[in-house]
């Protein structure tokens, strides 16, 4: 095994800073994508006690994703966490440094006082001393113009901020994993392993900060591990109940209920396959791994050839379906699941429709209402907080 560690990025640093009383929120990250910067929302939300009512944002492509007559274009998963918090995004005008003033000027207080004869070990040290510094530093100092510590201000400010939400809104990314022959799905170069019969299978695979969490085809959990730092390629994690029984009788089981899915085809390919093969159930295994590039139908007709001719090895196979069948597209293959799973009595007619003659009698004759339907408005009002923003 080959494993290859890369040198770890410059950190970015995320702020959130409230515009009223200068109390902020700041973590050190390795990237500025669309999961990391939902992910650092809600801590900051939670270490500043809620949420501004208006977000002020310079024009990062996680927030807006371009711009249409002077109007920006928000990106419509920002869109949606911001819905869930109840907060409206601002975007900057582009080339208006002065409009970031309240969320600029404080990184140069941050490498002045934070960075200043300081050294760190790791991306965790850094963030455990940030964190000791806001407490006990940033938020402690007198503002100039207030002549009172962030600490105190917040007090007057925090009747204006948005509560947070009973339920914490899912930043966690999920993703679409063809198991391949060996049993893993790979993510980030790393391979993450699956129950062995899943081979050749197309997953959903939820991402966290920790974790790597695999469901199966009812979206039932599957596996879960431990995810490896960004850092890290290379490497595979592997469940030792993961693996392919050692009892050949089970294993030629569990064989013979995918090949099944097969049909006929498939049924007699698995039969041949010892006989003409040494290694029958391995060839077997990998055959099995061409339904994560090819529709079923395709590799049913393979094999169906395959059979005919007595080819009964994964190299055979896939040179007829490389003549005679594409490779399906992602959203083919997604689209072939979903098939799968429909239970074959939803395409029975259970129902007859009844013909409209039937119902014809109640349009003969419209009853005339004595009364009107009476309506009633009112004016909806809600109160502007004070403006914030990362």
């Amino acid at each position: 095994m080959r494993t290859k560690v890369c040198v770890p990025p410059r950190p970015s640093l995320f702020s959130y800073i409230l515009g009223y009383s200068r109390r902020q929120y700041l973590r050190f990250v390795e990237s500025q994508d669309m999961t990391t910067t939902l992910r650092e929302h809600p801590r900051a939300f939670e270490h500043l006690g809620g949420v501004a009512a208006t977000c002020l944002y310079d024009n990062m492509k996680v927030v807006v994703t371009g711009y249409e007559d002077d109007v920006p274009v928000y990106n419509s998963r920002f869109l949606a966490f911001a819905t869930h918090y109840g907060f409206r995004p601002v975007a900057c005008r582009p080339r208006r440094p002065q409009t970031k003033g309240k969320v600029e000027r404080p990184f140069s207080y941050v490498e002045t006082s934070l960075f200043n004869g300081r050294t760190f070990s790791s991306l965790d040290h850094l963030n455990e001393t940030t964190a000791w510094w806001l407490a006990q530093v940033a938020d402690e100092r007198e503002l100039r113009e207030a002549k009172q510590t962030p600490l105190q201000l917040p007090e007057q400010e925090r009747p204006h901020l948005v509560p947070l939400p009973a339920q914490a809104y899912d930043v966690s990314p999920v993703v679409y994993r063809t198991v391949n022959v060996e049993g893993l799905v790979t993510y980030c170069q790393n391979g993450y392993s699956v129950p062995w019969r899943y081979i050749g299978s197309m997953l959903p695979v939820r991402i966290t900060e920790k974790e790597l969490i695999v469901s199966g085809r009812e979206v039932e959990e599957i596996a879960r591990h431990a995810l490896l730092p960004g850092t890290v390629t290379g490497q595979r994690v592997v469940h030792k109940e993961h693996r392919p029984v050692e009892d050949a009788r089970r294993r030629q089981a569990q064989l013979e209920e995918r090949f099944a899915e097969l049909g006929e085809p498939g049924r007699r390919f698995l039969e041949g396959s010892p006989q003409a093969q040494r290694y029958g159930k391995d060839q077997a295994q990998r055959v099995l791994a061409l339904l994560g590039t090819y529709a079923q139908a395709d590799l049913i007709a393979a094999l169906e050839r395959a059979v005919r001719y007595g080819a009964y090895s994964h190299a055979a196979v896939e040179r007829i379906l490389s003549a005679q069948a594409r490779p399906r597209t992602i959203l083919e293959a997604l689209a072939e699941e979903e098939r799968r799973q429909i239970p074959p009595w939803l395409g029975e007619d259970l129902v007859s429709p009844r013909p409209t003659s039937v119902s014809q009698y109640l349009c003969a004759s419209e009853p005339h209402d004595e009364e009107q339907p009476h309506t009633t408005s009112g004016d909806a009002s809600s109160d502007r907080a004070a403006p914030a923003g990362p």
